[in-house]
């Protein structure tokens, strides 16, 4: 009995990702499996298990797979992810999945995101659309190598508004949800490096672009910095505001082997891993969010908090940051003969 009630509250948790805050889960058991309210309450508290029926019927309703919540097995876990292609790889639909997923966080009670960044802040570049741009540009053509891109070189484009649009919600979402960011020496480094390649292999179609966009890297460090001085989260070029924003930036002295998002809220824990460049691997099953937890409070109390307080560890991580990007700068305008 125990088992299936771990199953059924995993199966609620998974649907509750997907409802728009407004929308209650007992009153979608009543509208998907024909119950009245008592027998949906029920069943949420763990009372009543859910039948094979009921159980099918949520599972094609929410797109799940009922494979993914059998026994639980410490050292054996389920993961779900996105096949490269269902987001129709392109900037507005990969924008689009980033924000939908931000907006389903942002609807959970309490939520709170604890994120360990091993170069680039992924939701951070928002600020900068045309960092956003070229980092997506990077992606596809020398990672992924897509077909379109092959003949293509990073050029000055507008960003169409809709895109544009897409991208400031997806900000907003970020900037709403209390975040516990921990930093390492990469953070930002392994973005500079494809500047750099794309500059050397003359693959900007105007080679004084990269000097735009390495001002668009240094406009990113002073708006984390700022953010980092006020432990809030808000949009660049907006006044900094300190309600429901909540920032806590750690940085850390050693290498941090990837990106981990480890989201909680009042009834569920999931966890989220970077996977193919492009995506990510997810996973609610509880042994791994508590291991996953576990690692990542130990590479917090091994890091140094420097938001709000710390000014001196502060100063020291963005300094490097700027000293390393105006090294390469000045690279370029020596061989741009500026």
């Amino acid at each position: 009995m125990e088992i299936e009630h771990d199953i059924q509250q995993r199966i609620f948790n998974s649907i509750k990702l997907q409802l728009p805050k407004e929308e209650k889960l007992s009153q979608v058991l009543q509208d998907k499996l024909f119950i009245s309210q008592d027998a949906a309450y029920r069943r949420l508290r763990g009372d009543v298990p859910l039948t094979i029926y009921e159980t099918r019927t949520l599972c094609d309703a929410f797109n799940l797979s009922f494979d993914d919540y059998g026994e639980l097995q410490q050292g054996r876990v389920q993961f779900s992810y996105n096949p490269l292609v269902s987001i129709d790889m392109n900037y507005k639909s990969y924008l689009s999945g980033l924000r939908d997923g931000l907006k389903q966080v942002r609807q959970l009670d309490n939520a709170h995101i604890i994120m360990s960044i091993n170069d680039t802040p992924l939701f951070q570049i928002f600020n900068l659309p045309h960092l956003t741009r070229f980092k997506f540009f990077f992606w596809a053509k020398t990672y992924l190598m897509m077909p379109e891109y092959q003949n293509e070189k990073f050029k000055r484009e507008k960003i169409d508004k809709e895109s544009l649009a897409i991208g400031i919600e997806a900000l907003n979402y970020y900037n709403s949800i209390p975040t516990t960011e921990i930093y390492g020496p990469e953070t930002l480094r392994g973005t500079l490096r494809q500047i750099e390649y794309y500059f050397d292999s003359h693959l900007f179609e105007d080679p004084s672009y990269a000097l735009e966009i390495l001002d668009n890297l240094m406009q990113l460090i002073d708006h984390m910095r700022t953010e980092a001085e006020n432990g809030a989260k808000y949009t660049r070029g907006n006044e900094p505001i300190t309600n429901g924003n909540e920032f806590n930036m750690y940085c850390n002295d050693t290498y941090i082997a990837d990106n981990t998002y480890l989201i909680k809220w009042d009834t569920g824990t999931s966890v989220y891993l970077s996977h193919n460049i492009l995506n990510y691997l997810v996973t609610t099953d509880p042994y791994y969010a508590e291991e996953s937890e576990k690692v990542l409070t130990k590479l917090k109390d091994n890091s140094s908090l420097i938001s709000k307080i710390n000014a001196k560890e502060r100063n020291k991580f963005f300094g490097n940051l700027e000293r390393t990007v105006l090294n390469f700068r000045r690279k370029v305008e020596a061989e741009l003969d500026i």
